[in-house]
């Protein structure tokens, strides 16, 4: 089968179309015929070493990739052969990923794909989507509780806004420059510009929210200063390993790292599928040009995610 290889570090050039063999059966596991997958900053990460601060034992060769939407060839698990799937591999764990034909997976990880959604919007949604829902539960996001959600045009910060309205929260979020009307279309109260001083993105929320917002989500990374926009004794959530603030105020400072699970997937994609929710696909390339699809990413000349079909 075709799969992109990595075998060093380095810039988008390392990424490999190979031919390796199809992964056998195995006890507990499914394998999936992937239709398509998506890029996500980790995976540039991944690629350029990044995450040996916090895997120092990554080494190539390896396959890149936690997203897939595909259709079950064969395996254990409640999920019938042809029966179309979309989920999150826990790269992390093992890195087995999805930048491949055929992929294996713990069934616990997938979650069935519902009519009307196709394998390209499928594709594009579980890591963001999960780790989107995971951080304002670890942030404690309750109905009528103001949330703050930075990155919000991106793709986690874009499922942050959704959920959270979905809660019945309060949302300010901060959107690029000429993305306000999708933020707003995506379920925010408020919306902010981008700012590159954490101070004054801090001061311009207070005004809109005198007392401090709640929670904070911070996909963008905006870290430092920003912590100022918290009330007393709330929560500020960074993302995997985005650079976190020092905690004041009794504001505590916690760190989501997405978590595989089919069953969250499922309902998220009920929610695509009943027009509740909406992803944004921005570009899709073939599996063989991983590479360049790396380097757009790596560019931002893409608003939206960059799916890579097989």
């Amino acid at each position: 089968m075709k799969a992109i290889q990595q075998y060093d570090f380095g810039g988008p050039e390392v990424l490999t179309v190979t031919e390796i063999p199809e992964p056998a059966p195995r006890a507990g596991r499914v394998r999936v015929r992937v239709a398509a997958t998506s890029v996500n900053p980790a995976d540039l990460a991944a690629r350029a070493g990044w995450l040996r601060q916090v895997l120092p034992d990554l080494a190539p060769p390896f396959i890149l990739g936690a997203d897939l939407a595909g259709t079950v060839v064969d395996g254990d698990g409640p999920f019938a052969p042809g029966t179309r799937v979309a989920g999150l591999a826990p790269w992390f764990v093992d890195q087995e990923g999805t930048y491949a034909e055929v992929v294996s997976i713990d069934p616990a990880h997938l979650a069935e794909i519902p009519a009307g959604v196709d394998d390209i919007t499928a594709a594009s949604l579980p890591i963001t989507a999960e780790t989107a829902w995971q951080a304002l539960d670890l942030g404690g996001l309750a109905a009528g509780q103001t949330v703050l959600v930075t990155g919000a045009s991106g793709a986690i910060g874009g499922w942050a806004v959704q959920h959270a309205a979905g809660r019945g929260a309060k949302v300010v979020a901060v959107a690029s420059d000429g993305d306000e009307k999708y933020v707003e279309g995506l379920g925010a109260d408020l919306v902010l510009g981008r700012s590159h001083d954490a101070g004054e993105l801090a001061a311009a929320v207070r005004k809109l929210v005198p007392g401090g917002v709640d929670v904070v989500v911070d996909p963008a990374g905006v870290g430092g200063d920003l912590v100022h926009a918290v009330r007393d004794g709330g929560v500020f959530v960074v993302i995997a390993v985005v650079p976190a603030p020092e905690p004041e105020r009794g504001v505590d400072v916690r760190r989501v790292s997405a978590q595989s699970d089919g069953a969250l997937l499922a309902r998220i994609l009920a929610d695509v599928a009943a027009g509740k929710k909406r992803t944004r696909v921005g570009l899709t390339l073939p599996l063989t040009e991983a590479a360049e699809a790396h380097r757009r990413s790596e560019s931002r000349s893409v608003r939206g995610k960059i799916v890579l079909t097989v």
